[in-house]
């Protein structure tokens, strides 16, 4: 399983240009979507040769209608003749979408496509049964903070096996990220955790390795 996410910027004195700082700067100059859709064609174009399931992220407040934004990236994965079932498309910023109907309805277009989706950070709003079943993601992600020391912290345990159930629940695949000690993975791989993304397997490489 690979994760790739976004394209090796860097400053003028050749230190890389972190995420949160490309984003931000992208959301203050009302540049978010076109970042957002480098990033995707970006992603797809470096995951395409490796023929392994890809996760990559995209912000779904920066698609303002589906069938518009998210063609080019869907044009682009066939072009490639890459398995569309190899890439998972990532909701980044779960907890700030307000709008439930326009996330499904980008949702769908991907599953419509044979893409897989993932929801990460699953936040207060969508945290209900309800709400996750007509949602149905490939994949729910335990965010790292719930991770990391889960071993040896009770109250992390709880959180964990809850999110676990929930996710089994909808049929959805758990995947916990952040992972960085064997200890957090072995509890974790007991407890029914399916998958795992973390320093433990791998550091993040401009250059996806095959």
């Amino acid at each position: 399983m690979h994760t790739s996410s976004y394209p090796d910027l860097k400053k003028e004195d050749g230190s890389l240009i972190y995420p949160n700082e490309i984003f931000a700067a992208a959301r203050n100059r009302g540049r978010l979507y076109a970042l957002d859709r480098l990033c995707r064609m970006t992603a797809v174009k470096y995951a395409a040769p490796l023929n392994k399931k890809t996760f990559i992220n995209f912000i779904p407040t920066s698609i303002y209608a589906p069938e518009f934004c998210l063609r080019s990236t869907v044009e682009l994965a066939n072009q490639l003749g890459v398995d569309p079932s190899l890439f998972v498309f990532e909701v980044v910023e779960t907890e700030k979408v307000d709008d439930l109907a326009h996330l499904k309805a980008i949702l769908t277009y991907y599953k419509d496509r044979g893409f897989e989706y993932a929801l990460d950070d699953v936040g207060e709003g969508f945290s209900t049964i309800e709400m996750l079943w007509e949602l149905k993601p490939h994949y729910m992600k335990l965010d790292m903070k719930y991770v990391q020391g889960v071993s040896s912290d009770l109250n992390k345990q709880k959180i964990a096996k809850q999110f676990l159930e929930k996710a089994l629940e909808i049929q959805s695949v758990p995947l916990a990220e952040g992972v960085e000690f064997r200890e957090d993975f072995e509890w974790l791989k007991q407890s029914g955790y399916q998958l795992f993304q973390g320093y433990l397997f791998g550091k993040p490489d401009p250059i996806p390795k095959q």
